[in-house]
């Protein structure tokens, strides 16, 4: 009977042992990151080298990076990691990442996933009128 007591510990120890070994691995796994890529267009013009990239989620600046090549990006999304709270990341895949572009917004906005992603990005030129200066102009003729 006193041999079957080594064995059960010595596989209780094995199996927690396995489960600590994974559990670490998953909390700094570097494939958690999101990698974007693809074509930048800025008003239908490939952007030029040097473009500033930034990723933003909830408003706030995760990652920024400059093109490195005319009319393409790359830029990496960490995954937030809890032991490490300075580096900023996303959360879950449910997240919105806002993508500017010399400050002005890229769209499509991109819900940021492990792995790499082909995403073709584009920024258009608008006119930013705000409602409150559209309000003023409609009175100004009534």
């Amino acid at each position: 009977m006193p041999s079957v007591m080594p064995k059960n510990a010595a596989g209780c120890l094995l199996l927690v042992c396995l489960v600590l070994f994974m559990a670490g691995v998953s909390f700094s796994d570097p494939g958690d990151d999101c990698t974007i890529y693809g074509s930048l267009k800025i008003n239908g013009q490939d952007a030029s080298i040097g473009s500033r990239l930034e990723a933003y989620i909830d408003g706030e600046k995760i990652v920024s990076d400059e093109t490195n090549q005319s009319g393409q990006y790359s830029l990496t999304i960490p995954k937030y990691d809890p032991a490490n709270p300075d580096q900023k990341g996303y959360n879950s895949e449910s997240d919105v990442v806002v993508i500017k572009v010399d400050g002005r917004d890229a769209e499509p906005t991109v819900n940021p996933q492990p792995g790499s992603m082909k995403i073709n990005l584009e920024v258009k030129t608008s006119l930013n009128v705000k409602l409150t200066t559209w309000g003023k102009i409609k009175a100004l003729f009534k």
